[in-house]
């Protein structure tokens, strides 16, 4: 079984390494940044992204060069994309993981600019990779940056605007009416929750495939588990936000219930929806099975979901 603890270590190592130095040069933008990331997380987009590269490739030093960096960015990423949905325009959350949110702890303004600063900075740390490439020689480069370039623009797209910006949009409108037609809801809701979670993984599953060098067609069946297991975690998110503690999941519970929004739990019942999640891993392993290479993680990850309690 997968040791996660250990693996979110490994990542927080890489993103030591990557994120900026801290300087007061312009106030607490550097700081601010380091603590959004830094404040805790299991790291599973950063995991999946460098497990999907070694599906392809075994090539540690490759590895470290392409992979890591892109797993940096898209924990950057999704920090920032956290720091905003924490802001009191969206959900107004005061904790996160047990400590207070990059706004509560360092003001409205520089929670926004906190989150602008680690979306740009994601982009210049994938297009750093382009150093490491100029050291190398030979006819493998050129397929190297076209790797890098796809990896980037694979990540942009599913980042933004029709993507998780875009699934976060939909929360926003999404409609507050509980005797609206159930079955439009739903269908609604899981739109939703594709665009605001699911991305992100198909993402990071996505990318790391590329800079190994995966074929079309395993980058589609990649992207099909990425879509389940990321709705099966939006899923279980909204479980967690009923049933959990505050000691268990490090924030504020009944978030959802407090903004007044529908999810899948109060539409269908806390019972469908986890039948509902169990129903979306199953789709996942049955795409898993279809992929080349160790596929022990994926599986065991897969596992870990279905029984996660924070």
């Amino acid at each position: 079984m997968i040791d996660l603890h250990a693996r979110a270590s490994e990542i927080n190592n890489i993103l030591q390494e990557y994120l900026p130095e801290e300087t007061k040069e312009f106030g607490d933008i550097t700081e601010a940044m380091s603590y959004s990331v830094l404040a805790g997380g299991k790291r599973l987009r950063a995991i999946m992204l460098i497990e999907s590269f070694r599906l392809f490739n075994n090539d540690r030093e490759m590895e470290k060069m392409l992979a890591n960096p892109f797993a940096a960015a898209i924990e950057f990423i999704h920090a920032y994309s956290l720091v905003h949905d924490d802001l009191p325009s969206m959900d107004n959350d005061m904790y996160r993981r047990g400590i207070l949110t990059t706004h509560a702890k360092y003001g409205h303004a520089m929670g926004v600019l906190a989150g602008d600063a680690l979306l740009n900075y994601a982009f210049e740390t994938m297009f750093s990779t382009m150093k490491g490439l100029e050291k190398l020689r030979g006819e493998v480069v050129p397929e190297l940056y076209s790797r890098v370039s796809r990896a980037a623009g694979i990540i942009a797209a599913r980042a933004g605007y029709s993507g998780m910006i875009g699934g976060q949009v939909l929360d926003i409108v999404f409609p507050k009416d509980p005797n609206a037609d159930k079955s439009i809801l739903k269908i609604k809701l899981l739109k939703m929750y594709e665009l605001k979670t699911s991305n992100l993984f198909r993402a990071a599953l996505c990318a790391g495939a590329t800079l190994a060098g995966a074929s079309e067609d395993d980058l589609k069946k990649l992207d099909t588990f990425g879509y389940n297991i990321g709705l099966a975690f939006q899923i279980d998110d909204d479980i967690l936000d009923e049933t959990a503690t505050f000691e268990q999941l490090g924030k504020d519970i009944g978030s959802d219930r407090k903004n007044n929004k529908i999810t899948i739990c109060n539409l269908i019942g806390i019972d469908a929806a986890k039948e509902l999640s169990r129903e979306k891993l199953n789709l996942a392993l049955e795409t898993l099975e279809s992929l080349p290479g160790n596929k022990e993680f994926f599986r065991d990850l897969t596992d870990y979901l279905s029984g996660r309690k924070q």
